[in-house]
């Protein structure tokens, strides 16, 4: 092969590989909208227990299902327990401030329904920013 065609080869398949990933890459635009939620735990011993429901897959699919936000957001929620204190505290991001409502309301709910028997449950605070 002559270095033309060697030239000619090597610009064809840059052009291919580039029109490959033009095609293919997807651009994910980040959530909007930041959910964080404070909730009381009684007795406060079985926060730990509560915020490890609330991290369940199982949880996560749920209170999505039911308020109706994308998987990919649903999944990412992060619950933990406060130091010190009967809270545990969850965060998720979703895109729109009417899906961070449904969430708040489903999500106290459906955390209720798995801990019934071990924990109630109460809403202390929410931030939709």
């Amino acid at each position: 092969m002559n270095s033309k065609t060697k030239a000619g080869l090597v610009l064809v398949v840059l052009g291919a590989v580039l029109a490959g990933a033009l095609i293919f890459h997807k651009t994910r635009s980040p959530a909007g909208v930041r959910v964080t939620l404070r909730i009381a735990v009684t007795p406060g011993e079985q926060a730990g227990f509560v915020a490890g429901e609330a991290n369940s897959a199982r949880f996560k699919y749920m209170v999505g299902k039911i308020s109706g936000i994308k998987p990919m957001f649903a999944q990412k929620l992060s619950a933990k327990t406060l130091p010190n204190s009967s809270l545990v505290e969850a965060e998720v991001s979703v895109d729109t401030k009417d899906e961070a409502h449904r969430y708040v309301e489903a999500f106290l709910q459906t955390l209720q329904g798995q801990c019934a028997g071990r924990a109630q449950l109460t809403l202390a605070e929410h931030s939709i920013r």
